[in-house]
C-alpha cells in the first residue's frame, strides 16, 4: 500500500523537513549544497557522532532530526540537549530552538505546550506529551562523599534520547550520568557533536569508535576522492586565484555538490558516505565533517590559512577548518616523550631518601613518591594506586618506607581525612588548593596548613619538567603505563569567557588525569629546599612564598 506523504514524512525527518519547508534563520531547508547532510539526517543509528567543522549546519540536522522525533512519537520519554554551561543553553534555546518554533507554526510550533497545558522556558519545553530539556553539563563535587554527584539539573530526568553538543568541553563523568537518564527507554538514542580538541579526548575519541564515515565524490572519470583524505593536493587554484576541489586521479574539477544535490527519495550516485570501519556500523555510525564540503567556502581560502595560519594558530584551521583533532607539543603531553624518561631501575619498594609524596584523591588515591636529585631535577621512585577504603592507613605506612619528609595532598574532597593525616605526620604536610589567579604563584600558608597555587601555571612546570628531560620515571610496567596515560590526558586550551570576551589558557581534560595532579603535588611538596638526595646539595632556595 502506498504511503500518504504525511505518512512519509512521520517516518523521515528529512522528508517532513522539505515538505513543510522549515524555515531556518538562514532561508528554506534544503538539501542543496548540502547533500551530505541527508544521509546522516535519515539515520535511525542508535549512536550517531560528529567530528565537525564550524558552520556545516550538522547542529541544524540533529535539531531538527529531534523534534521531529518528539513531535511524531518516537521519543515518548523526552529528549535530553547537554551543553558544557548554563549560559550555553540561554544561548542555543533563544538562538535555534526559539526561531525554530516561531517560524514554524503549522511544523513545530502548534505541537508545543504553553500556559497551562505545558511549559515553554529556554531550559524547558514540552512538545506533545514529552518534555525536551535542555541542560548545563555541570557535576557537583560532594564533599565527604568522595565521589561526583550529577548535578541537580539532571536528576529524576527520563529520555529516550540525548544530545552531547560540544562534547569536548564536557567530561566524562557528565556522559555516564546522562547516559544513565535512558535507564527506562527502549530507544535509548545517543549523539554527539563536536568540533575537536586534541587527539585521543572528546569527539575525537568518540569518532574512533564508531564507523568512520568519510564524504566521497565520483569524478566524470569513474574515480572516487575524499578531500578530507586528500587534503592539502586535491585543492588546485584558477588562474582568477579561487579554488576547487579535484580529482585525484585525473586532476579535473569535482562538479559542486549543487550539480547533483539529493533528495530524501533517493542517493543520486555522484556523492556518498563510506564507512572505514564498517566492522563498527553496528554500534556508531560517526561522520567527519570539514569545511572542504562546503558550496559556499572557497578551497583555496582553506588552503591559505593552512599554509598562513592568521596569527600562527594553525589549531583553529585544524579544528574549526577542517574538523580534525589538533594540539601543539607545548599544549599536551605526548605518551613516547613521557616514556623517554623512563630508565633502567624498576621501582623501589622502599628508599632512604629523604623523599617527597603527592597525593590526588577521589575514589583511589593516586599517589607519586620521589625525590629532588639537583636544583631542577627531579626522580620518581614509587607510583601507587591505593583504595579509598585503606588509602590513609596506606599512606602512613609508604611515609615511614620512603622516608618522606615533604608531601602535599589535594585538599578536597576529604579534607577532614587530609587534616587527620597532617596532624598525625611530624614530618611537612601541606594541602593544595588550586587557583586560576596567575597572581598567586605557590604561596604557602604554613599557619592553615595549605598552599594555593596556580593551576595552570603548576601543570606548565610539570610539563617542562618533562618535555625538558628533567624528571626521571622508573623501568616501563603497568603501573608506569598507567601514569602515562594519566599526565598525558590534560590539554592546554584557550578559552573565552562568554560574559566578559576575556580569553584565559586552561588545562582539561577528560577527568583521567589523577596522576597528572599527583604529579603537580608531588612537584609541590619536592620544591622544600630539604627535599634533596643525599649527596645532591642544594644552592637554592625553596620555591614558595610564604603568607602570614
Amino acid at each position: 500500500m502506498d504511503m500518504s506523504p504525511a505518512d512519509i514524512a512521520a517516518c523521515n525527518p528529512a522528508y517532513w523537513a522539505q515538505l513543510y519547508s522549515i524555515k531556518l534563520q538562514g532561508g528554506t531547508f534544503s538539501f542543496t549544497d548540502y547533500e551530505f547532510q541527508l544521509e546522516p539526517m535519515q539515520s535511525q543509528a542508535q549512536r550517531v557522532c560528529y567530528m565537525k567543522a564550524a558552520q556545516m549546519g550538522i547542529t541544524e540536522i540533529e535539531v531538527l532530526k529531534t523534534l521531529h522525533g518528539m513531535i511524531h512519537g518516537l521519543y515518548l520519554l523526552g529528549a535530553l540537549y547537554l551543553f558544557p554551561t548554563t549560559d550555553n543553553v540561554q544561548e542555543f534555546s533563544k538562538s535555534r530552538f526559539a526561531p525554530l518554533i516561531a517560524a514554524n507554526y503549522e511544523a513545530i510550533g502548534r505541537h508545543v505546550k504553553t500556559g497551562g497545558e505545558g511549559t515553554d522556558t529556554a531550559s524547558l519545553k514540552k512538545i506533545r506529551d514529552a518534555f525536551l530539556y535542555l541542560r548545563g553539563a555541570s557535576l557537583t563535587r560532594s564533599v565527604g562523599q568522595g565521589d561526583e554527584r550529577e548535578s541537580v539539573q539532571l536528576r529524576s530526568i527520563p529520555v529516550d534520547k540525548v544530545v552531547f553538543d560540544e562534547l569536548d568541553l564536557m567530561g566524562e563523568g557528565v556522559i555516564a550520568k546522562a547516559r544513565g537518564r535512558m535507564g527506562a527507554s527502549k530507544v535509548k538514542q545517543e549523539v554527539y557533536l563536536s568540533n575537536p580538541t586534541g587527539p585521543d579526548r572528546g569527539i575525537a575519541k568518540v569518532f574512533a569508535a564508531a564507523d568512520q564515515r568519510y564524504w566521497f565524490r565520483r569524478c566524470g572519470c569513474g574515480a572516487w576522492t575524499c578531500a578530507e583524505e586528500s587534503f592539502p593536493t586535491c585543492v588546485h587554484l584558477r588562474e582568477d586565484g579561487t579554488g576547487f576541489i579535484a580529482c585525484d586521479k585525473c586532476g579535473k574539477e569535482l562538479p559542486p555538490l549543487s550539480s547533483f544535490a539529493g533528495s530524501p527519495g533517493g542517493w543520486t550516485g555522484h556523492a556518498q558516505w563510506v564507512a572505514k570501519k564498517p566492522e563498527n556500523s553496528a554500534h556508531m555510525h560517526g561522520y567527519r565533517v570539514s569545511q572542504l564540503m562546503s558550496c559556499t567556502i572557497d578551497p583555496a581560502e582553506i588552503l591559505r590559512e593552512f599554509e598562513d595560519p592568521p596569527e600562527g594558530n594553525i589549531g583553529d584551521v585544524y579544528r574549526l577548518r577542517l574538523g580534525l583533532p589538533y594540539m601543539a607539543r607545548e599544549d599536551q603531553l605526548r605518551a613516547g616523550e613521557v616514556a623517554e624518561c623512563c630508565r633502567f631501575d624498576c621501582m623501589a619498594t622502599s628508599s632512604q631518601g629523604p623523599c617527597a609524596m603527592g597525593v590526588d584523591i577521589g575514589k583511589t588515591f593516586h599517589v607519586v613518591i620521589g625525590t629532588r636529585t639537583g636544583t631542577d631535577g627531579y626522580e620518581i621512585v614509587r607510583l601507587v594506586r591505593l583504595p579509598l577504603t585503606t588509602g590513609w592507613n596506606d599512606l602512613h605506612g609508604l611515609v615511614q618506607r620512603y622516608n618522606v619528609r615533604s608531601s602535599v595532598i589535594d585538599i578536597r574532597p576529604y579534607e577532614d581525612g587530609a587534616r587527620a593525616f597532617q596532624k598525625q605526620n611530624r614530618a611537612r604536610v601541606l594541602l593544595c588548593e588550586y587557583t586560576e589567579n596567575a597572581l598567586v604563584g605557590n604561596a604557602v600558608d604554613d599557619a592553615r596548613g595549605i598552599v594555593k597555587s596556580y593551576r595552570t601555571g603548576l601543570c606548565d612546570t610539570t610539563h617542562r619538567l618533562i618535555t625538558d628531560k628533567k624528571l626521571v620515571l622508573p623501568l616501563r610496567c603497568p603501573e608506569v603505563d598507567v601514569f602515562i596515560e594519566q599526565v598525558c590526558d590534560m590539554a592546554k586550551v584557550l578559552e573565552t569567557n562568554r560574559k566578559t570576551g576575556v580569553q584565559v589558557y586552561r588545562y582539561s581534560g577528560t577527568g583521567n588525569d589523577h596522576y597528572r595532579h599527583a604529579l603537580n603535588y608531588f612537584y609541590l611538596a619536592a620544591a622544600d629546599g630539604h627535599i634533596v638526595r643525599a649527596g645532591g646539595p642544594l644552592n637554592d632556595e625553596p620555591e614558595f612564598a610564604i603568607t602570614e
